[in-house]
């Protein structure tokens, strides 16, 4: 609905998919999107629409990137934001499910599944750029975790920064 308002191809109920949604998701994504400030009361798209569209996340998400970024959190939550939004990295195989949960143990925080994801990136990142492209491969298996996964969710990273910078918002580390 936000993408289609932004590109200005008119009212999502007159558009002519060949499968046309249903009227229920239509109006709860309309809800969302009010909820989230991203259109008024009319239905029109907001400033702050405006600014979700340019962030290649779900709405809500970006959302939060842009309240994270007035609150000097932004760099943290563009990677969990981005960590959420792809699959998860850690592997666990069935007939490797103990090593592989000893493996995660020391990224694990006990109280938080976002500060585990938090952890994972700060621990790769710190291995990436100090390993080669093999080394890390091998160190991402030996450690089940996938490194397409990893790079699947480093690429995201980067578009959401770039878009995020676009914004003219700053990281909390600048």
């Amino acid at each position: 609905i936000l993408q289609m308002m932004h590109a200005r191809l008119g009212d999502i109920r007159d558009f002519p998919f060949i499968d046309k949604p249903d009227s229920r998701m239509i109006n709860d994504g309309y809800k969302l999107l009010e909820e989230l400030q991203a259109v008024d009361k009319k239905g029109a798209l907001t400033r702050l629409g405006k600014m979700l569209v340019a962030i290649p996340l779900d709405p809500k998400f970006a959302r939060m990137l842009i309240e994270a970024s007035k609150l000097g959190s932004l760099a943290e939550l563009m990677i969990i934001t981005t960590g959420l939004s792809i699959q998860d990295p850690r592997e666990r195989p069935a007939h490797k499910k103990q090593a592989a949960d000893l493996a995660h143990k020391p990224w694990l925080d006990e109280k938080s599944d976002f500060m585990s994801l938090l952890n994972i990136w700060l621990h790769f990142e710190e291995k990436r750029q100090t390993l080669s492209r093999n080394q890390f491969s091998k160190y991402c298996r030996a450690n089940f975790v996938s490194p397409l996964r990893m790079k699947e969710w480093r690429d995201l990273h980067h578009q959401v920064h770039s878009a995020c910078r676009g914004l003219g918002f700053l990281d909390n580390n600048q």
